[in-house]
């Protein structure tokens, strides 16, 4: 019987790897941010231009979805 194990990773490599993927939260988390924002501003928007107001995401989601289009 032939076992194979990997030797455990340096601390120096799992710091890397674990600043790679910070970046990568603070990257997705700003665009996230951004992308609410503008959510926001699109509900505000659809509610002047429809006269309803109190349009919040979930709203628009539904009516997206009942016009056809959202995948």
């Amino acid at each position: 019987m032939n076992i194979t194990t990997t030797p455990p990773r340096l601390e120096r490599d799992i710091l890397q790897d674990a600043a790679a993927a910070i970046a990568e939260h603070d990257r997705l988390h700003s665009a996230t941010r951004a992308l609410d924002a503008r959510i926001e501003a699109l509900c505000a928007e659809y509610g002047v231009a429809t006269r309803r107001w109190g349009y919040a995401p979930h709203h628009l989601r539904q009516t997206c979805a009942a016009q056809g289009l959202l995948a």
